[in-house]
């Protein structure tokens, strides 16, 4: 008996959940399609990474927004990338010099 119970409550169509974009208490079987289009869940842009809510799409997340953010993004990494770059130019030459010093011992 109390496993049917148990088993129902768990099961239960009609059990409440908490939607975690607006905090309303959904009905268990209206809650996939609540969340699907939940103006307040957040959803992230997987090609900027910027994180907004559904609603906001529009205004937050335009297509403007989401090509400025990766720009953004690409001249971060691009001046890394030239920092990299530099470095290891300045240590390719510092073995260049060891090198021939090592070149002048061996002749000697």
């Amino acid at each position: 008996m109390y496993e049917a119970l148990d088993k129902h409550e768990i099961e239960c169509a009609y059990q409440p959940q908490q939607c975690s974009g607006c905090r309303s208490e959904i009905l268990k079987k209206d809650f996939d399609n609540h969340k699907s289009n939940c103006a307040s869940i957040e959803l992230t842009c997987q090609d900027c990474m910027l994180v907004y809510k559904r609603g906001d799409a529009a205004t937050k997340h335009t297509d403007i927004t989401c090509l400025r953010e990766q720009l953004h993004k690409l001249r971060i990494e691009s001046a890394d990338n030239r920092r990299v770059i530099q470095e290891l130019t300045r240590q390719l030459n510092e073995m260049r010099i060891w090198k021939s010093k090592c070149n002048i011992i061996t002749e000697l």
